[in-house]
């Protein structure tokens, strides 16, 4: 066994594997030497077995390598590669029935099977790995060859022929293959011989050497037979030669004084070992070595020459990096081996450093950092180091974050596991008991502490409807999800067995039964008979049970929000739990930390009450009183926790769980020893039972057995209630108890429980009741009264904080005393405290400076893009450029605010990056609780003030009196307004000032990985179930690159998941993120005093059973603000209203417009804002949808209440529409019209919150089912939607992007920019570009048979029904596709817009080339024919000739001749014969073409005088275009001026017009030369009308156009041009028809006819060698014809420039412009884009063909093989069906028939052009096919050594015409600047757009009456109040450009607020060269703003790069 990779010492594949998962630094490539195959088709054809679902894992693989790359791989690796793969396979299996006898006809389907991979692999691995690896065809091989070596040599030639072809030189790559060498020395002697050392003095010629000694090892080893002693051989050869090459180029460095470039090579071969002192190297040097270094060299020669043209200290700096990093090992250097690095370098250059380098050597020649030079010489080289100081910031940001980031504060993960598995050992096997009811539960997984909040959020089944659980495993499930809706309902569910006899259903019985029923006796004895035991006993789970399950299995951050959950519903909750296995107590101080109370208390003063307000305050750090009730002996009677109901509710509500509550039963196993609590907080009314907020306590059980508990309760109560039972029956336990209670200090209050009335005692702090038979109303009001008077008389009181000491005491377990709560409560405190150092008002300005003023500043300057004008003598971009700079500087100053990092920040950010997850939801959770701890007094104390002010200022009282002091009071409202916002302070702003952070560092340019971090901490928060904030609600604004960010963190945790988002709009304050809490459980603000601000954005997962069913994997809440917020009033807040609303509702799928109450006018103004905002997704074809939440509207029984509010809302819609749309400019007189709306459905009425008044009352049930249904609505609606509106993550942050930035703009449906619909169209001109490639290629191959078939006399007239016959599969293959791809894409719902349009234009180029395809075909045939007609009297002379010849042999026939002497014989004759022929043959007739061009142009011109211009017209002359002699001004543009002062850009249309007449008829008369066609009239006619094709294309919108002159002039030239060259194609055509010239042409021809005549049967070789001279020149217009389809379809699939569609193909163009950076080339391309596109097309050709790879000569050789197989194949099935015909004689005849009609199709091989050998006496045909096999072995081999040295001149049609017909696409040009529409699609529907729109300097464009040319671009003038010119008098503002009618209204021209850098870098670049070309100047309004030149050619690139 060989393993590769891994541990060395492994024994077992299953070792071996278990080594590289744990170890990766083991790993290794293994190199085949091939191109490499694609991990998914690893996985998918060698792993099935290993993944679950191997397509499913292969799909994935496929799309990230796709995402990563933007590649497509459908075209380079995938269904080709696993179609040849699958290919191969099959063939394997049907070659092991093979049988063993020699066969040539299946080695000739071995050759087809090799072809056919090679063709759709263009690569051999397939061939190799699949196929001559495979052990079934090596055997059969070895057979073969084993029974041809028992036959004839001479028989064996075919064979071996074949086997070469099919062996030669892949086998020498299989390794398993032990008989390849016994093969190969029966067929031929291999060698390998050593290429020679050239001398080498360019690093170019060593890399070549270097890879010639690769391959020459890599032949050798794996040579047949290769010993181990050859391999060595060719590495000590290889090191030889290659440390000489290496030797001498170093020499010509040091000659040429080149110490750069001799240093850059000495570090990469000294790293591989070279020794400069003897010229050697340490060791041999093999295949890796070799391949490094050159690998390694080509790289950093490339870099290091593209660095030095642009700046020589980047490219040192390059040398100085390369050299400290550069190493052929897996691990980096060591910091001595950089140190000897850094001395050889600097020896070496002495002194020739740049000053720049020499000063950062100089400044780190003192240390040792390493890491800290090469981050240096990294930013120099990206140009990111410069004097100003910006490298030393960056450096300190970078040393700062990774700082931060590195630090670790707190025990982390392992410690907390190592504190949890402890705890774990310390419990107990669960009781029997309790393991059964988890069991029972279903919850035994999730026991102990493993359930989280996923199983709270989570979108389960159950969420989609609302029913009822049918099994107990199903409670927890519903449990949670009620609780969660918060129904305190929850409290009752229970789980019914109807299985139970005493549950089962009352039995249906008739009426005879019925009489014969028991009797009333029996009756009665029933009652006297004890119960069955099954019915007595328990059937169902107990509702305290089940909740008490939960909370055992919850984790903390779970039962936080169980706790919360169940408090907001006003249920009890646990306070002290007995652990059921331990026995443990434990307290929950974290699960109660989150809960939040509401009250008033009315303080007595003297006569005067005063009411205080408590809001939302923390119930654990208030300090309150406690009573605690206890039940002391049994009591049937009495309820404890019913008493305690009706004091805290006057038994309204079931505050704790009771015996008489639905669905109790007698067993409980789970509640006995718990304490629960609960909270009366008076709402400061004189019902109030207590005036105070009041704790109760009430313990569970029998006091007498939980001693802890009450020793614990009796410590913290302010007073003890005791339910105490007959004392008659009390033990000695209980009288302790009840005696220690009464000697205790606190109050006591006693329940007798068996008393009615007791005598009063003598303490008034000792009380006793008797409570038997009481009136509970009396008893209640008693209890109240004396409990209160109690608590008027203590001053105990304790908060839960407080009560948690002394569980500590008590030695009960605190869940807040977990190492990971206890460590960020600490950090929480340790970061509040740095908040507590500032005012409250000035923490932001102070600790969070980025989001304060200078944000502020950023968004308007950002918004002002959106907005340009026009300022004084300045251009839109420099107005532009100038907000950029602004921008840039505000992003500076928040750097420098910014770094370092002040405390707070640091170690906020470090704690979110360096911690658990755990952790880091204690820590937030903390951080939440101090810092509402902080603030909220004082906000408070704002709002009072504010509220105060408030109601002063609108009673108006002061407004008479004094208006200044009411002024006075307005601003001071304001202040106090921007206080509170200042003091508002939460976790959104430390996140808010990592956004910041985040953006401000983009400034810097560069990617470091600490900067990645800051989007990870906010992604991780989402996934962890926390808000955050998408829209700033303080600046109104979206912080794109940070939004984005986050994003990209999400996928790169989550993967591109689907995701629906839901949005919720609404009145502010009223109730939406309390729905969006009820409905989900989340996290956003439900507090009145701080609602939502901005717009804040939740992750919630679906289950993964939902996911398939619902189709998306998560929901993503957005919350918004409210809209008409009091805090923006008077702020341009019906703006901000609209943006906001435009914005949640365009993000998202389903909107929820939250409506509260019956107010007229709060429904009004939002639903104006929600329609407008629909009415504008509908115009940019977006299509969300609504629902409506009315709240608060009471029960709401009466159907025909619900009927009229639908009407009134439908109305009040519908008018809303119509306004709406009158301000969209829309014709819409409906909601409806807007989106899919259904009043009866879409409309949900919510009732009220509370059941009764707060804060006591409980939410009511009804708004829980409400919620339910809302949510069920939703989900279910949600799962109806398209797949189409269903976004990933990916296409999300896209359409976040598009939204925000259309919202900037002014015009919100005019700038909306469809990204995602935009990349749809992409990849839909991308599969319509395969499909017509596959028609196209189609038609070729059709074409090529055809036009073989024409040439070969076998076709003689074509129809348009066979042509479609040929084509109809191909046709039915494409349709179907479509059909497919329309229908089963993911994008389908998108795409149906365009499926009619693609189908028709698929249609049309069928039509078309269908069209052109017969009319090519007519045309050969008529050519043909005529060639026929021409050839017939030529034929009648060769006949006779052949006859003669002979009759000549006849008589010669049997001598013993030389061919000397038969060749005398032969002249002799010979001569004679064409004597006769001549004097026989008619002379042809002449044509006089210069009187026929004379005849047409006059007939053409008739005018006046032009006969004798036509005379005088010189033959030599040229033609020059003139503006002012031939361009004339349009009638209807009265005042166009002068034609010589026309825009530059039409008069370099005019010349492009002209010059591309010329050039089309120099190319159709080239193509008539080509095939050699006789001179016709008909040709100056076909000039003439390509002369007015050009004038009549001239604009219909152009102010000039051509005149007379032009036309007569242009004729004139071209018909006497073309006069010259017709008279030379007359001359020659005559010269090639006239037979005795031709006859003297076939001499040699007819010499070998004679010859093998008189030799007779021995003629056979010399037979075959005459048969494949005729064979060359049609197999090599055959292979040159083949060749460039395949050259342009392997381009085609590979290249990016041509895989995709026209717009990538442009992006590949502009990237060439800049490389190359030649003026005249940009020249070209900017005024004849369709001429440079051939141009560009041909150069790519050209370079991909002859560069390096030789992949020309590798084509031709693939077109070669295929054919010569086909000849191979032809001459096989000749020769067999020659031997079965026995009854013909004439078998060399029959043979050349069979022969010609195989090859009709395939070459040009007309059979009448082998008469001359069809009489020849052949009788052997074994040998003929021997012979010819020999023959045509070497005509393959001369064709190869000729194809060796081709070029692309040899080309009868070149590639690249291919690929211009493939990619033409549109041409229109952007009436604004030039450019040219990238559709990929000609005729397309809708706008025509691009991507990059450019100054309009580029094509000459000058401001009005100046010569200062225009810097101006249209995506920037869209978005300005610019005008422009349309015409001579009208001008019309940028922004509304489409109101100038065609051409500019049928363009897409979107704002575009990016860098835009390339064209700007070109202006710069080329400035000189404009200014010259267009006689204007870059100043005045059309300077170039100094930004534009800072823009280097990488940023350029780079901006290319992102498209």
């Amino acid at each position: 066994m060989v393993n590769t990779g891994g541990r060395p010492d492994t024994e077992s594949p299953s070792q071996w594997r278990t080594g590289l998962v744990s170890d990766n630094t083991r790993w290794c490539v293994i190199d085949r030497g091939f191109e490499l195959i694609p991990v998914w088709d690893v996985i998918l054809y060698n792993h099935s077995r290993d993944f679950k679902s191997v397509g499913q894992m292969s799909r994935a693989l496929r799309a990230a390598y796709k995402a990563l790359t933007n590649l497509s791989v459908g075209s380079i690796f995938g269904e080709e590669l696993g179609s040849a793969v699958q290919e191969a396979r099959d063939f394997m299996r049907t070659l092991k029935a093979w049988e063993v006898p020699v066969d040539e006809r299946k080695l000739l389907m071995l050759m087809e099977l090799k072809d056919d991979l090679n063709a759709k692999t263009r690569n051999p691995s397939v061939w190799i790995n699949m196929c001559l690896s495979d052990k079934a065809l090596q055997d059969f091989l070895v057979n073969t060859v084993r029974s041809c070596q028992e036959s004839p040599p001479e028989n064996t030639s075919f064979i071996k022929v074949i086997l070469k072809s099919l062996l030669t030189p892949h086998i020498y790559s299989v390794k398993d293959f032990p008989e390849a060498s016994f093969i190969m020395q029966w067929i031929f002697q291999t060698e390998h011989p050593l290429p020679k050392s050239p001398k080498v003095s360019e690093l170019e010629d060593l890399i070549k050497t270097l890879q010639q000694m690769k391959e020459h090892i890599h032949a050798v080893s794996y040579a047949p037979g290769s010993s181990a002693s050859a391999i060595h051989e060719a590495k000590r050869e290889a090191t030889q030669t290659s440390s000489l090459a290496i030797y001498s180029l170093l020499q010509c460095l040091q000659e040429k004084a080149q110490k750069d470039m001799e240093l850059l090579v000495l570090l990469i071969v000294s790293s591989t070992g070279y020794q400069v002192e003897s010229s050697t190297f340490q060791h041999l040097l093999g295949h890796p070595e070799i391949e490094y270094m050159a690998k390694e060299m080509e790289a950093a020669h490339k870099e290091y020459v593209n660095l030095k043209e642009r700046d020589a200290d980047r490219a040192e700096a390059s040398l100085l990096l390369k050299g400290l990093t550069v190493t052929p090992e897996s691990q980096g250097l060591s910091p001595e081996q950089k140190r000897e690095r850094l001395i050889f370098m600097e020896d070496h250059m002495k002194g020739l450093w740049s000053t720049r380098i020499k000063n950062l050597l100089q400044k780190h020649s003192g240390g040792e950092d390493w890491e800290r030079l090469e981050q240096d010489l990294h930013s120099l080289i990206s140009g990111c180091l410069d004097g100003n100081g910006n490298e030393e910031r960056l450096q300190n940001i970078i040393r700062d974050l990774k700082g931060t980031f590195s630090t670790s504060e707190l025990p982390s993960q392992s410690q907390s596991t190592s504190d949890s598995s402890q705890s774990k050992a310390d419990e107990a096997i669960p009781k029997q008991e309790f393991l059964q009811l988890l069991k029972r539960l279903g919850l035994e997984s999730h026991y102990p502490r493993r359930m989280g909040m996923g199983d709270f959020h989570t979108i389960c089944r159950t969420c989609l409807q609302d029913s009822q659980p049918s099994q107990d495993t199903e409670l927890p499930g519903y449990f949670l999800q009620k609780l969660l809706t918060v129904d305190y309902q929850v409290r009752y569910l229970t789980c019914w067995d109807e299985s139970i006899p005493g549950l089962a259903s009352v039995p249906v019985t008739t009426k005879e039964e019925d009489e014969l029923s028991d009797s009333f006796d029996n009756f009665l004895d029933d009652l006297d008979e004890t119960a069955p035991e099954c019915v007595s006993r328990d059937s169902h789970v107990h509702p305290m049970d089940l909740q008490m399950a939960i909370f055992h299995c919850a984790d903390d951050f779970l039962r936080q929000t169980l706790a919360t959950k169940l408090a907001f519903c006003q249920l009890a909750l646990p306070l002290l739990v007995p652990n059921p296995c331990t026995s443990r107590i434990e307290f929950p101080l974290y699960a109660l930390s989150q809960i939040q109370r509401s009250w008033k208390e009315v303080e007595k003063s003297g006569e005067q009450a005063q009411t205080k307000s408590y809001n939302n305050k923390l119930i654990f750090q208030t300090q309150i009183p406690i009573v605690s009730f206890i039940r002391i002996g049994s009591s049937a009677s009495s309820s404890k926790s019913q008493l305690l109901n009706a004091l805290l509710s006057k038994r309204k509500h079931d505050t704790f769980f009771h015996r008489h509550c639905r669905g109790s039963t007698r067993e409980r196993l789970l509640m006995e020893g718990v304490v629960e609590i609960a909270w009366y907080c008076p709402r400061g009314s004189p019902d109030d039972t207590f005036e105070r907020c009041v704790a109760f306590c009430n313990l569970h059980g029998d006091a007498r057995d939980h001693k802890a508990q009450l020793q614990f309760l009796q410590e913290i109560s302010a007073v003890n209630v005791a339910l105490v039972s007959d004392s008659e029956h009390m033990d000695s336990r209980g009288k302790k108890l009840l005696q220690d209670l009464w000697q205790s200090q606190r109050p006591l209050v006693c329940l007798l429980t068996e008393k009615e009335k007791v005598a009063p005692g003598r303490s008034s702090t000792k009380i006793k009741i008797g409570i038997r038979n009481r009136n509970e109303a009396e008893l209640v009001i008693q209890l109240s009264k004396t409990i209160g008077n109690l608590l008027a008389g203590s001053n105990t009181r304790f908060s839960l904080d407080a009560c948690a000491d002394k569980a500590r005491q008590q030695g009960f377990i605190v869940d807040a005393d977990q190492p990971g709560c206890v460590a960020a409560k600490a950090k929480a405190k340790e970061l509040v405290e740095l908040l507590k150092k500032e005012k409250l008002s000035e923490i932001k300005s102070q600790l969070l400076p980025l989001q304060g003023k200078l944000w502020y500043q950023w968004c308007k300057k950002d918004k002002e893009l959106t907005r340009l004008q026009e300022k004084g003598n300045k251009s839109i971009e420099h107005h532009r450029s100038q907000i950029e700079n602004e921008k840039k500087s505000l992003r500076r100053k928040q750097l420098e605010q910014a770094f370092p990092l002040n405390p707070l920040m640091k170690s906020f950010l470090g704690f979110l990056k360096g911690q658990p997850a755990d952790t880091k939801k204690y820590f937030l959770q903390w951080m939440k609780v101090f810092m509402d701890e902080m603030s909220c007094g004082r906000l408070e104390e704002l709002r009072r003030v504010s509220h105060e002010l408030w109601t002063e200022i609108s009673t108006g009282k002061k407004y008479k009196k004094n208006p200044s002091v009411n002024a006075e009071f307005l601003s001071y409202l304001d202040a106090l307004s921007s206080e509170i916002n200042n003091s508002s302070i939460g976790l959104e702003h430390l996140l808010r000032e990592v956004g910041q952070i985040y953006e401000a560092l983009q400034l810097m340019e560069t990617n470091n990985s600490n900067f990645a971090k800051l989007p990870e901490i906010a992604a991780e928060l989402m996934v962890l179930g926390y808000p955050v904030e998408l829209m700033d609600g303080d600046a109104s604004y979206l912080p794109l690159r940070w939004v984005g960010a986050i994003f990209d963190s999400l996928m790169e945790r989550l993967g591109d998941k689907r995701v629906f988002v839901l949005s919720v709009l609404g009145i502010q304050s009223t109730g939406k993120s309390t729905l969006l809490n009820a409905m989900f459980g989340l996290q956003f603000s439900v507090s009145a005093g701080r609602c939502t601000r901005g717009a804040f954005m939740q992750l919630i997962p679906v289950g993964e059973e939902l996911q398939q069913d619902l189709g998306f994997d998560f929901v993503l809440v957005v919350d918004t603000e409210g809209l008409r917020a009091i805090e923006i009033a008077n702020k341009q807040s019906l703006n901000h209203d609209n943006e906001l609303a435009t914005f949640v509702i365009g993000v998202g799928n389903m909107t929820v417009i939250n409506v509260f109450g019956e107010n007229p006018s709060e429904m009004q103004d939002v639903l104006q804002i929600a329609v407008q905002a629909f009415l504008r997704m509908k115009k940019v074809n977006l299509s969300p949808s609504c629902l409506f939440v009315h709240q608060n509207v009471g029960e709401a029984t009466a159907k025909e209440q619900n009927m009229e509010g639908q009407r009134r809302l439908q109305e009040k819609l519908d008018e809303m529409t119509v306004i709406a749309a009158q301000q969209e400019f829309c014709d819409i007189l409906s909601f409806s019209d807007v989106i899919g709306f259904d009043v009866n459905t879409h409309i949900h009425y919510f009732a009220h919150l509370w059941e009764g008044n707060p804060p006591m009352a409980p939410p009511n049930p009804t708004y829980s089912q409400n919620v339910q249904q809302l949510k069920s609505k939703i989900l279910q609606a949600a799962k109806k939607q398209s797949q189409h509106s269903i976004l990933r993550l990916s296409s999300l942050k896209d359409r976040i992007g598009d939204l925000w930035n259309a919202l900037l703009n002014e015009n919100f449906v005019f700038s909306f920019k469809n990204s995602l619909e935009i990349a749809v169209y992409r990849k839909l001109e991308s599969a319509f570009s395969r499909w017509t490639w596959k028609l196209r290629s189609h038609i070729l191959d059709i074409q090529m048979r055809l036009d073989n078939r024409i040439r070969n006399g076998d076709l003689q007239n074509v129809t348009r029904k066979d042509l479609e016959e040929l084509v109809q599969k191909t046709i039915d293959g494409i349709e179907k596709e479509v059909e497919k791809y329309f229908g089963e894409d993911k994008d389908h719902e998108t795409l149906i817009q365009w499926k009619s349009g693609t189908e028709l234009k698929l249609k049309e180029l069928k039509e078309t080339l269908l069209h052109e395809m017969k009319k090519k075909c007519e045309s050969l045939i008529e050519l043909q024919k005529e060639q026929r007609k021409l050839d017939a009297r030529k034929l009648e002379y060769e006949d006779e000739l052949l006859r003669r010849s002979r009759e000549l042999a006849v008589t010669l026939k049997g001598k013993s001749l030389s061919e000397r002497e038969l060749r005398d014989n032969f002249t002799f004759v010979w001569n004679k014969w064409i004597a006769d022929v001549s004097s026989a043959a008619r002379p042809l007739e002449r044509v006089n073409i210069d009187a026929e061009i004379e005849e047409v142009l006059l007939e053409h011109f008739k005018e006046p005088g032009f006969h004798a211009r036509i005379m005088s017209f010189p033959k030599s002359s040229g033609f020059s275009f003139d503006l002012e002699k031939h361009v004339m001004k349009k009638e209807n543009f009265r005042f166009t001026s002068d034609p010589r002062n026309i825009p530059y850009a039409d008069a370099i249309n005019f010349q492009h017009i002209t010059d591309n007449i010329i050039a089309c008829v120099k190319a159709n008369i080239d193509k008539k030369e080509q095939e050699k066609r006789d001179y016709s009239q008909n040709f100056i006619h076909e000039i003439l009308n390509e002369v007015q094709n050009g004038v009549n294309s001239v604009p219909s919108h152009a102010k000039c156009t051509f005149n007379r002159e032009y036309s007569i002039a242009l004729s004139l030239y071209l018909c006497k041009m073309a006069g010259e060259r017709f008279k030379a194609m007359h001359k020659a055509f005559q010269k090639a028809n006239d037979p005795v010239v031709y006859l003297s042409s076939k001499r040699e021809e007819f010499f070998q006819c004679f010859q093998m005549s008189c030799q007779g049967a021995t003629s056979i070789t010399t037979f075959a060698v005459f048969l494949c001279d005729k064979i060359e020149a049609a197999l090599r217009r055959a292979v040159y014809e083949r060749t460039s389809k395949a050259i342009a379809e392997d381009m085609q699939g590979k290249f990016p420039d041509f895989r995709g569609n026209r717009a990538s193909l442009e992006v590949c163009i502009l990237r060439y412009l800049a490389k190359k950076e030649n003026f005249e080339y940009f020249m070209q391309y900017l005024h004849s884009p369709k001429k440079f596109f051939w141009r560009y097309l041909e150069t790519r050709v050209k370079r991909y063909c002859l560069g390096k790879g030789k992949r020309l000569e590798k084509f031709l050789d693939c077109s070669l093989n295929l054919l010569y197989r086909n000849i191979l194949s032809a001459v096989s099935l000749s020769t067999q069906i020659v031997k079965d015909r026995k009854d013909r004689e004439d078998k060399v005849s029959l043979w050349l028939d069979e022969f010609c009609r195989e090859l009709t199709e395939v070459i040009n091989l007309p059979r009448s052009d082998l008469k001359g050998i069809e009489h020849q006496e052949v009788k052997d045909t074994e040998f003929l096919r021997s012979a010819m096999a020999e023959a045509l072995d070497d005509l393959r081999d001369r064709l190869r050594k000729e194809f060796a040295g081709a070029d692309m001149s040899s080309f009868a049609t070149q590639p690249h015409t291919i690929l211009v017909e493939q990619f033409s696409g549109c041409w229109e040009k952007c009436p604004f600047c030039g450019a040219v529409c990238t559709n990929t699609m000609q005729g397309h529907d809708g706008d025509h757009q691009l991507v990059f729109h450019r100054p309009q300097a580029l094509v000459g464009v000058q401001y009005y009456k100046t010569k200062e040319l225009v810097i101006d671009i249209c995506s920037s003038l869209v978005a300005s109040d610019v005008l422009f010119r349309v015409g001579d008098n009208e001008c019309i503002h940028c922004k509304t450009y489409r109101d100038a009618g065609p051409p500019f209204s049928n363009w897409n021209i979107l704002p575009d607020s990016s860098m835009q850098a390339y064209w700007k870098w070109f202006v710069s670049h080329f400035r000189t060269q404009l200014e010259a070309l267009y006689n204007g100047k870059f100043q005045g309004k059309g300077e170039i703003p100094e930004a534009w030149q800072r823009i280097t050619k990488q940023e350029a690139l780079a901006e290319l790069d992102r498209h």
